[in-house]
């Protein structure tokens, strides 16, 4: 929902809705979202909604040439207008910047991305994916080969020309890369169409109907291959990306800024508006809102709920867009197969759940505006469930008896370490679970403080027993098959995108069961085992669903993605597919 200055007289009733509804939060991670739905939608293939897979967009849709419609929340006055320098405060710097199959990408990370690279989709309001670079992304009829087409007459930034060849190398980098190979494991194949310069031929080696998912996020930025050549041999170039996106990278120092410029020649017009656009990383939350305070900033993205809370209490002076994309939950991560740990014993694991309330940390901590979580799925994601048997109340007996029993078997002291950011609210929440997990006979627990951009890094080389998190947004379960199949959970020390390295061959079966299915109920029931399996086993300590927002200075407009009008006629999904993100070319400020 957005605050604007033609909507005043609505804030008031729109405050005391957003406030009843359940909404979402927390700690610090990869793959993001939220949404404040309550209902439970079912996520379908193109193939379910009746075009045999088919996502094609015809040549005549290529380019949006009239400006996209305002939302209800805008007047008719309120016409996007060119210009202006926005600066943007973001939570994190980024790891191994900017080449996309290298760069360890967190919220912060996807948000600079989006400003300089495109994806070849982006997921619609419809919950589908949608061709955006590509022109269409088209399978065969069992889902094991998938044909991805370039748009024509597009251009990267430095002149080079967007083909099929373009693709090929973008995804043949991924497909070897230490980082995000794991999450295309089961692609085989990628090569030239030798009938069309303009299309990639991707193969699987099972069916995967839903892999257009994959080419919404980070698989799907496509970088220059010039550039990528280039920059193989002068490392310097590595952090000065070059892609086909609304802006134009300008410069870049770590830790301090990242700024890009208008780009001229974007092809789908009229976007973007901005003359240019700049991130500073502030890790600190309430720093963050400091900064937005004191004018030194004019946009920040938050899921700190004492700032949130702050900005619904003064809209006129600070106007908050709240954005979710499909659940994200945050909660703590456990290493679960580590040898020698405790961890891998499910009466020490369900111990730690059963000795949390998240309940008093969303009462205490997060001004009572996330809604408690019981498993990875939020009401507004295939999967959820009232009960997924997962203990969301304090039963600190339980915890203790649990304990009991396993120190009983296993004797000599019991030591868990927890990591946390730098971030001050996470750390007094870190400080409540070190009570709570020793009070249930934990004989000692250690707080590890990361930086906010090594976090992600600590969690990809699964160099941690205890992790306050936050993940799994999506439209469909599949999305969630590379954080939990066995064949991700590589070795410590190794990347990989299974953090908590669950091996279990229960969860391996759905998964794989659902990624082949384009059955909607089949999918739904498979998703449900998979929470409930969950809840059973304890893999992780849910906490709540993460709520995300875009609080700004007045006069800033389109940062829902409703705004981002799609070469085929459809409108984005809420959150830009990772919550706490939007699409920069749609924003507009006024003059």
């Amino acid at each position: 929902m957005r605050h604007t200055q033609s909507t005043r007289r609505h804030r008031r009733a729109a405050l005391a809705t957003l406030l009843a509804v359940g909404l979402i939060a927390t700690a610090c991670g990869g793959s993001d979202g939220g949404d404040d739905s309550s209902s439970n939608t079912t996520a379908t293939t193109a193939a379910e909604s009746g075009d045999s897979g088919s996502t094609e967009t015809t040549e005549a849709q290529a380019t949006t040439t009239a400006a996209p419609p305002t939302t209800a929340a805008e007047e008719a006055d309120l016409t996007p207008v060119p210009g202006g320098d926005l600066v943007m405060a973001i939570e994190a710097e980024s790891s191994s910047p900017w080449r996309p199959a290298e760069t360890g990408c967190a919220i912060s990370c996807h948000q600079i991305m989006r400003s300089v690279y495109d994806t070849l989709a982006v997921p619609g309001a419809d919950n589908l994916p949608h061709p955006y670079l590509a022109s269409a992304i088209t399978p065969n009829e069992d889902f094991t080969v998938w044909t991805i087409t370039a748009r024509d007459g597009v251009k990267f930034h430095d002149g080079t020309d967007f083909d099929g060849a373009a693709i090929v190398e973008n995804l043949s980098r991924h497909k070897t890369a230490l980082l995000t190979g794991p999450a295309i494991m089961s692609v085989t194949d990628i090569s030239l169409d030798p009938n069309d310069p303009m299309s990639a031929v991707v193969t699987v080696s099972k069916p995967w109907a839903t892999f257009p998912f994959y080419l919404t996020g980070q698989l799907g930025y496509m970088a220059s291959p010039t550039w990528l050549a280039a920059s193989d041999t002068d490392e310097a170039l590595r952090a000065k990306p070059v892609g086909t996106g609304p802006f134009i990278f300008e410069d870049y120092v770590p830790n301090e800024y990242f700024k890009a410029k208008k780009n001229p020649d974007y092809w789908n017009k009229p976007y973007p508006y901005l003359d240019s656009i700049e991130f500073r990383p502030i890790a600190d939350g309430l720093t963050r809102r400091d900064a937005l305070k004191a004018g030194d900033v004019d946009l920040i993205h938050t899921s700190n709920y004492e700032t949130q809370k702050e900005f619904e209490d003064n809209p006129d002076e600070y106007p908050m867009t709240l954005i979710s994309y499909k659940g994200e939950t945050g909660y703590t991560l456990l290493h679960v197969t580590q040898e020698g740990s405790p961890l891998n014993d499910q009466r020490v694991r369900c111990a730690l759940a059963n000795a949390s309330d998240s309940q008093l940390i969303i009462d205490t901590i997060y001004a009572g505006v996330p809604q408690l979580a019981n498993g990875p799925f939020s009401p507004s994601q295939v999967g959820y469930l009232e009960d997924s048997g997962y203990p969301v109340k304090q039963d600190m007996e339980k915890a203790k008896a649990l304990i009991a029993e396993y120190k009983a078997e296993n004797p000599g002291p019991l030591t868990l370490a927890l990591a946390t950011t730098n971030d001050q609210t996470n750390l007094v929440v870190a400080n409540f679970q070190k009570q709570w997990f020793e009070e249930a006979g934990i004989d000692e627990v250690t707080i590890d403080q990361i930086d906010q951009g090594q976090y992600i890094v600590v969690a990809l080389l699964g160099n941690f027993q205890v992790f306050q998190w936050r993940q799994h947004g999506g439209i469909d379960l599949d999305q969630q098959y590379f954080w939990w199949h066995s064949e991700d959970a590589l070795p410590v020390g190794t990347l990989a995108l299974n953090f908590g390295r669950i091996k279990d061959p229960n969860l391996d079966a759905l998964l794989d069961a659902n990624r082949a299915s384009t059955d909607p109920a089949e999918k739904q029931q498979i998703a449900e085992d998979v929470n409930r399996l969950f809840g059973e086993q304890c893999y992780n300590l849910w906490g709540n669903w993460t709520r995300w927002a875009l609080p700004h200075k007045p006069g800033i407009h389109g940062l829902e993605a409703v705004n981002l009008s799609l070469p085929d006629g459809g409108t984005g999904l809420e959150g830009a597919g990772i919550a706490g993100t939007y699409y920069p070319q749609t924003v507009w400020m006024e003059q």
